[in-house]
């Protein structure tokens, strides 16, 4: 089993923050390696949806289930795909002025011989891809906020 952790600050409150990434549709603006995003159904407390990951050019489909833990405060992401299956924990904490966003993420390739193989390369590339779906998640909402309290020249 694969574990990444991380933490970033994000100049928002733990509201906007959490209601920005426990949207389904911002997802592909924060990740790179999806494709083919398609939101199934959504409820108040979650949402399944269906993707492609591109992981170093190979596709790989995958099924996700979103569950609000707790509104405002954590969010689960449950990762069921060829070759890969897991789940992300998100917590949102309040720091400050603004929030910090505790990211953990387990998961496990397939037995087959090319997800063994993969494995390792799979290891480094999830790490950047989750660090920068973080980072991209912090510099969107910052440049939201920054664009509705900009003043007009």
């Amino acid at each position: 089993m694969t574990t990444f952790e991380y933490e970033i600050e994000i100049a928002a409150p733990v509201e906007r923050v959490f209601a920005f990434d426990s949207a389904p549709e911002n997802w592909p603006r924060t990740m790179s390696g999806l494709r083919d995003f398609e939101v199934l159904s959504e409820t108040e407390t979650g949402a399944e949806m269906r993707a492609t990951y591109k992981l170093l050019g190979i596709a790989t489909e995958m099924e996700l289930e979103l569950t609000v833990v707790e509104p405002n405060a954590e969010i689960a992401v449950a990762i069921d795909g060829d070759g890969m299956r897991g789940e992300t924990r998100n917590r949102y904490v309040a720091s400050g002025d603004g929030t910090r966003i505790l990211h953990r993420t387990e998961y496990e390739m397939g037995d087959s011989l090319r997800d063994r193989l993969l494995e390792p390369v799979a290891r480094r590339y999830n790490e950047r891809q989750l660090r920068a779906h973080l980072e991209n998640t912090r510099d969107l909402i910052e440049a939201e906020i920054e664009a509705e309290t900009a003043t007009p020249a």
